[in-house]
């Protein structure tokens, strides 16, 4: 992306950025739609992906912990998604709890996952959210929650199709991948009415807009690297 941008004129506007931003389209999801995974493969996406949703929900609550407490409105809607990621009152529905059942459908064990060492695009991606969400202005960390929730619905647009392709896995079993398709829409409206009710000037859009672009690039590092590992460096199954 370009080092000088515009402010955008309103939320509408950045939104419309986020969701023209390569990584809505990036060649991992391309290629996870369009091709099945070895067996090994697909264990080692879901080993990193997991890494990475258990340890954002910490950082997601740090985020909610350091908003200013007169930000009522922000407070509200990103508890709104807190408690969505949190199974909403149901701890069966908690969302990490829904993906490790489907990694213990293709023989990741909790001991599997415990395990994980995270490449270095996971580790980067997880510190630039802590970065943004905890150490930075208000406005700075609500912009990069705008891009993470904006962004985040289009990966199952692609894992969805993708992972029904695979004859051995029943619809129940994909639970977690087909509840995003509907659960991140509602995530990402949330982020928005927070961000239309916090930013009040076109200098606090602006903050927003720096946290949301950053966010937005820091993810497709991420999914480049996740590409690295499944289809170029051929990794080795243990358990196989």
């Amino acid at each position: 992306m370009s080092p000088v941008q515009a402010i955008p004129s309103d939320v509408e506007s950045l939104v419309l950025e986020l969701q023209s931003h390569p990584v809505n389209t990036n060649e991992f999801f391309r290629t996870f739609e369009s091709r099945k995974l070895r067996h090994q493969q697909l264990r080692a996406f879901i080993g990193q992906y997991h890494y990475f949703c258990f340890h954002f929900v910490k950082v997601l609550e740090g985020l909610l912990y350091h908003t200013p407490i007169h930000e009522m409105e922000m407070r509200t809607e990103l508890a709104k998604t807190l408690y969505s990621e949190l199974g909403s009152g149901s701890p069966d529905r908690v969302h990490i709890r829904q993906l490790e059942r489907f990694a213990s459908v293709i023989g990741l064990r909790q001991q599997d996952l415990q395990c994980t060492v995270p490449i270095p695009e996971v580790t980067t991606y997880l510190d630039t959210l802590r970065r943004l969400y905890l150490d930075s202005g208000h406005l700075t960390a609500l912009g990069a929650a705008l891009a993470v929730e904006t962004t985040a619905a289009s990966e199952f647009k692609y894992f969805v199709p993708g992972l029904e392709r695979y004859e051995q896995f029943q619809p129940g079993e994909l639970e977690f991948f087909t509840l995003h398709l509907a659960e991140e829409q509602h995530h990402g409206n949330w982020l928005v009415e927070a961000v239309r009710k916090t930013a009040r000037s076109e200098d606090d859009l602006q903050h927003v807009a720096v946290g949301a672009r950053e966010t937005a690039d820091a993810w497709l590092a991420f999914w480049a690297g996740i590409h690295r590992m499944v289809f170029d460096a051929n990794p080795t199954d243990s358990h196989e």
